[in-house]
């Protein structure tokens, strides 16, 4: 930025750099900047969006991989410590399931000798049995059989990709609720007599 001389640009007169797919490389860290928009559905009310997106891309082991993923997670789930780092061990040991590629809509858990499934853990039986009560009251799991559960596919996947999104929106400084509250207040009758809007509306 220092060398950049604002008498002496290059100019792009005939067609904007930026319309084709572009690459912006900041330290360590990749920033693809896709332009356009990308499509989502609106799942309140059904209707498709179309929503500019910027796509930041980092390269992780399989275990930070899925640390990442469970401190996201964490934050929309509101689970505490214990409970993301059971569910660190159960989607790794999820993952590592070599019968299928695909989803598997189950997965078994037995804990036995300080271990899960014969995997050596960093924690105590007290410690997964409250972090595994966690996860099955925020239906990340479900009983199915002893030592048994099913998975909840939009938490749990296999695969080496995953994207978060996260949608920002302008708050309405009026809204069509508001409007509705202030015209029934105006057809209040003014009888000195105050009220909910509800106990009036009900009568």
């Amino acid at each position: 930025m220092d060398n950049l001389n604002l008498r002496k640009l290059e100019y792009f007169p005939d067609k904007n750099p930026f319309l084709d797919k572009s690459k912006i490389h900041i330290q360590d860290e990749t920033i693809t900047a896709y332009v356009g928009h990308h499509k989502l559905i609106n799942f309140k009310t059904d209707k498709i969006l179309t929503l500019p997106m910027i796509c930041t891309i980092e390269e992780k082991n399989k275990r930070q991989f899925v640390e990442v993923f469970a401190d996201d997670v964490q934050k929309i789930f509101n689970l505490s410590r214990t409970g993301r780092r059971v569910f660190i061990e159960i989607l790794l040991l999820y993952q590592s399931d070599q019968l299928t590629d695909n989803f598997t809509d189950s997965i078994i858990l037995v804990w036995l000798d300080d271990g899960l499934n014969g995997m050596k853990l960093d924690m105590g039986n007290k410690t997964f049995q409250n972090g595994l009560k966690e996860l099955i009251s925020k239906e990340f799991l479900k009983p199915k059989l002893r030592n048994q559960y099913w998975v909840n596919p939009a938490i749990f996947f296999k695969g080496d990709k995953i994207a978060f999104i996260k949608e920002y929106q302008i708050k309405s400084s009026f809204t069509k609720t508001e409007e509705k509250t202030n015209h029934i207040k105006q057809d209040l009758p003014d009888d000195g007599y105050q009220t909910d809007i509800e106990d009036f509306t009900n009568k």
